[in-house]
This record gives structure tokens, C-alpha cells and sequence, in this order.
């Protein structure tokens, strides 16, 4: 039987990190609506999940030597000697885009251009991490932010109809780089780790399904909306308006070799590794406090939004951001399950205090408001009240 978001009622968690099979695979953004339907995290016979089986691979099957060795032969394919931009490089400063550029550029001598969609709400140590980034670690930039009127009025939608704030802002950061990239006249788009670090069900290994960025669909959802639902409620607004939110269509790409890649398919991906390599060449800082909801200082901290979108994961699959980290840490041995379930009977679920009054004002939402959209999310399956009136969830969800 299944959920609301149409995942199995019966939780299962792995047998070697802490991740549940109410973790969703990611939906394709441009058909989220208020009835999409959602398919989980899948596991083995062994009751191991997706995500620990592609880190085993990555430890004990891919010859890394070799990969390198494939980067090194794409990248001769498109380096540029003329002084034009080779590659796109897409990020806001954080440890991952930092990363990928420096190393792109320093190591293997190509010549990337970042490109940057703005976070919603930008953070202190976001914006610094942004400066250090371009001025630090040494790269041109282009630095788009989208229409904030907007920007504020669709992320209320994705709020009220899927408890997805950034639902627009990921839709519209995913397309920026490919769209850049046409722009410029670039081919190669490099992002980061793969899906398949998460244990998505995609069968390809170093890049994206075509409609991750191309839609031709004329039926398009963005906070929960169709585009013509959004242009009658706030009549305003006009297609341009919402151009930075849309895909690409196939006659805008017809004759073009666009060619987006994992940089993680190619150099093996490990958050804590990428975070130290950030530190020495870019610049690159942790936050002064920990994170609301987990034990870390420098993962998803350059958008006040991250703070709440965590915790609407949360609320709707009762997965935090502790059971995220943690589960991940475990995967790349730097802690112990047992250390990984202390950490989240700690920490997992904490409220989002220090960021979210600045979320809601964005969204025009009024507190009392906002809780009450939080709680008709919360699945029957996962969330019961106590005696005292207070939420909680209804199965062990910490550990089996």
C-alpha cells in the first residue's frame, strides 16, 4: 500500500547507512504538482540501499586510474588554445564548484567559465564564499538573479501546493548552465558527483537524461502550477518573466553538441576530501555555527533556504539533514554507524529556527500560516500526535 507521495508505507531502512526508502528519487521538475507521485530509495535482497551498493562499487570496481584517463581524453577533445572559455562550470562558491573548477582550470589546464543562478536568500558566509571563489580561486563569472518579485511569489506557490520552496529555484538553477553554455558557444558543461551517489535508478553513469534540461512539453509545472494557472492568478506576469525558469526546447539545442558530465564519474567523490582541497585553494570557509538539523558547518550553507527545505524533507519523508550527512559519512567510512545514530538521536528534526522568519517573509507568509501548510503535509503513515498535542514520528525511523 502506498503513501501520499506514493511511497511504500513500509519503512525500511538500510542495513548499512541510515537512509530509509522514503528517500524519493528525483522527479523530473518540470512535472511536480500537487499529485505526482514519488518512487523511493531502492534496496537489495540484503536490505542494503542503492546509494551504499554504488559506494561499494566505487571502492572496489572502478579502476580510478582509469577513469582519469577518460577525463583526460574528453577534456583534450574540447580544450581551447585560441583564449576563448572551454568549459561551464556551474555553482555559488560552495566546496563542490570550487572543487571542480580549480581543479579543472590548475591540474588539467582548461579554461572554465563559472556561471552562477543566485541563491534565493543569499547567507553572510554564502556571499563571502562567492568572492573567495572567483577572487580566491581565480575565475570570470557570470552572476544572474532571477526577477525577485517572482522569485518571491512562485516559491509561495511551491510552498502552499508542494512544501517545496525551492522547487523554482532548482528547476531554474538546473537549466542556467546548459543555457550559458549555448550562449557562449560551449559544449561541455561539467557538474559535479552523479546521481547514482545517491542511489538514483538512472542507468547512466556520467550524465543526464535528455530531459533533464529538454522539454518540449507544453503542460509545464512550476510551484505546483501550470504556466498558464500562474499568468491567470497574477496576471502581471508575462513569459519573460518566468524565462529563467524553463527548459530548454529541442529547437533551441537542433545542431548544437551539447554534452553535460558527472565530474564525479571520472575523479572519485568525497564530500570531506573536496571540502579540505576548497580550503587550501579557494578560499573556501565553513559556517561559524553548526547547521540547524545536523552536526555539520559546511554543506548547503549558502541559501537561508536550504535551512527550510531540509526540514520540509523532513516533514514530508521524514528524512533530514542529519540522516542525510550522516548517512553519507557513513558511506565514505570517516564515521561509524553507531557514531551516525548518536549523532542523529541529537540532532535530526531539529527545528530551523535561525533562518526561517527571513523564509517566510520572502514568501509573504505569516508564521501561524506557514505551520499549519507544514502540518497538512505530514504523512498519516510517518506522523501521529501525542498525548500532549505535539507531533511525532509514529515508526523507529533512527535505527532498526
Amino acid at each position: 500500500m502506498k503513501s501520499r507521495f506514493g511511497l511504500d508505507r513500509n519503512i525500511q531502512i538500510c542495513k548499512k547507512c541510515l537512509m530509509t526508502n522514503q528517500k524519493p528519487y528525483s522527479l523530473n521538475e518540470t512535472r511536480n504538482n500537487k499529485n505526482s507521485k514519488k518512487k523511493g530509495l531502492d534496496f537489495n535482497e540484503e536490505g542494503i540501499c542503492y546509494a551504499c551498493l554504488y559506494h561499494e562499487t566505487k571502492e572496489k570496481k572502478i579502476d580510478w586510474i582509469k577513469r582519469e584517463k577518460e577525463l583526460l581524453k574528453l577534456l583534450e577533445k574540447y580544450r581551447k588554445n585560441n583564449g576563448e572559455y572551454d568549459c561551464i562550470v556551474s555553482g555559488s562558491g560552495g566546496k563542490d564548484s570550487s572543487f571542480q573548477a580549480h581543479i579543472l582550470k590548475y591540474k588539467y589546464n582548461m579554461n572554465p567559465l563559472t556561471v552562477t543562478y543566485s541563491p534565493i536568500l543569499p547567507t553572510e558566509i554564502g556571499i563571502k564564499n562567492f568572492y573567495n571563489w572567483i577572487d580566491v580561486g581565480g575565475f570570470d563569472n557570470f552572476l544572474f538573479r532571477p526577477n525577485g518579485k517572482v522569485s518571491s511569489i512562485l516559491a509561495r506557490e511551491a510552498f502552499i501546493n508542494l512544501l517545496h520552496p525551492m522547487q523554482p529555484f532548482k528547476f531554474g538553477i538546473k537549466m542556467f548552465a546548459s543555457k550559458m553554455a549555448l550562449k557562449f558557444n560551449i559544449d561541455l558543461v561539467i557538474y559535479g558527483e552523479p546521481y547514482l551517489e545517491y542511489g538514483s535508478g538512472s542507468k547512466k553513469e556520467n550524465t543526464f537524461d535528455k530531459d533533464f534540461y529538454i522539454n518540449d512539453n507544453k503542460e509545464i509545472y512550476l510551484g505546483g502550477l501550470t504556466l498558464d494557472q500562474i499568468k491567470k492568478k497574477y496576471q502581471w506576469i508575462k513569459d519573460v518573466d518566468l524565462n529563467s525558469f524553463m527548459p530548454i526546447r529541442s529547437k533551441d539545442i537542433k545542431g548544437k553538441k551539447l554534452n553535460p558530465v558527472f565530474l564525479g564519474y571520472y575523479l572519485k567523490y568525497d564530500p570531506q576530501e573536496i571540502y579540505y582541497y576548497s580550503t587550501e585553494n579557494c578560499g573556501f570557509e565553513p559556517d561559524d555555527e553548526r547547521t540547524d538539523g545536523t552536526y555539520g558547518r559546511y554543506t548547503g550553507i549558502d541559501d537561508k533556504f536550504d535551512w527550510l527545505h531540509f526540514y520540509t524533507h523532513y516533514i514530508k519523508f521524514g528524512i533530514g539533514r542529519c540522516r542525510f550527512d550522516a548517512s553519507q559519512e557513513i558511506r565514505n567510512q570517516h564515521i561509524s554507524r553507531e557514531e551516525g545514530i548518536a549523532l542523529m538521536k541529537k540532532y535530526e528534526g531539529e527545528y530551523p529556527q535561525r533562518y526561517l522568519k527571513d523564509c517566510f517573509d520572502f514568501m509573504n507568509l505569516e508564521n501561524d500560516k506557514a505551520h499549519q501548510i507544514i502540518d497538512s503535509f505530514r504523512p498519516s503513515h510517518l506522523w501521529e500526535k501525542d498525548i500532549n498535542g505535539k507531533w511525532k514520528l509514529k515508526q523507529k525511523l533512527l535505527y532498526d
